[in-house]
């Protein structure tokens, strides 16, 4: 017999909170609810909370690595793509990539969302994953 999980197994607003932390990536989201439910089975809780949550995204970037490191850095063939994505660490935003490659390859990788004139990651969950383990 398959789980189920009710909305509220998920928290305030759970679901939608996944979804944004992805950035809507399937993937993502199947690693991001995958080890929410291992983490509450592990602490036999029933329900999300923010504590919770954050712990599991967390144990996601560690778990997920791979492919978040396949994403980000395995993905960045471009000469300067991998030093713009990796300048991530240390900041929220940057200005736009000077070099018109740069600037399609990583508008074509859906990574980057427009924010008062410079880039920011548009995902969360890999801004996190740069931050403490790219």
């Amino acid at each position: 017999k398959r789980p189920r999980f009710e909305p509220g197994f998920w928290g305030e607003n759970g679901i939608e909170r996944i979804q944004r932390e992805a950035g809507g990536w399937p993937h993502l989201v199947q690693l991001i609810a995958e080890t929410i439910v291992d983490v509450i089975n592990d602490e036999d809780k029933r329900q999300v909370d923010d504590e919770l949550f954050e712990r599991a995204l967390n144990k996601a970037i560690v778990s997920g690595h791979n492919v978040l490191y396949q994403l980000l850095r395995g993905e960045s063939t471009l000469p300067g793509e991998w030093d713009y994505l990796s300048s991530f660490r240390t900041r929220e935003t940057q200005p736009l990539p000077g070099e018109e490659a740069l600037y399609v390859s990583l508008r074509r990788r859906l990574l980057m969302e427009e924010a008062s004139g410079e880039w920011r990651l548009r995902v969360p969950l890999m801004a996190r994953w740069l931050k403490m383990r790219g």
